[in-house]
């Protein structure tokens, strides 16, 4: 049977199951990861008036009308920003990074495990990059200065350009 979970207070559950029943179950027979909230989507099979193996249903949350959640367009995005920043570096870094942050915030509330992927491969992508990015131009101004530094001591003249 499928219904929704009303709360959980003292290790016991609250659902709504068919007919509008309110059905209780213990914590103990909380079959999916992480922890039951209210609002979430669930499968269980009732015995004596209580709800006995109580299941999540994967996809659906409050509000799913098959829909991406916004923690999820925004994380596609910060990947998307993140792969383009292969070609155009700074900009769409950066835009990768704060959607990522943001998308993992939203994931965390919508207890979204796929939008929370996403937005971790964005931001900490975009901090890589960054950070990459920083070694090539600290490079470049090593090299640069190596040049100038030889020039001057060793002299402009010998240098056959």
């Amino acid at each position: 049977m499928r219904g929704t979970i009303l709360g959980v207070h003292d290790g016991r559950g609250v659902l709504l199951g068919a007919e509008d029943r309110r059905l209780e179950f213990p914590l103990t027979e909380w079959r999916s990861g992480g922890a039951p909230y209210a609002g979430q989507i669930v499968d269980y099979m009732e015995e004596g008036g209580q709800a006995r193996a109580v299941f999540a249903v994967p996809g659906m949350g409050p509000g799913y009308a098959g829909a991406q959640s916004g923690s999820r367009v925004l994380g596609i995005i910060g990947v998307i920003c993140l792969v383009i920043s292969f070609l155009i570096p700074l900009i769409p870094t950066i835009a990768a990074f704060v959607l990522g942050v943001i998308a993992a915030k939203q994931a965390q509330e919508e207890r979204d495990d796929t939008s929370l992927l996403l937005a971790r491969i964005s931001w900490i992508g975009a901090v890589v990059m960054l950070g990459l990015g920083l070694l090539v131009v600290l490079g470049i101004l090593a090299l640069v200065g190596t040049l100038g530094m030889a020039g001057v001591f060793h002299g402009w003249e010998r240098w056959d350009f």
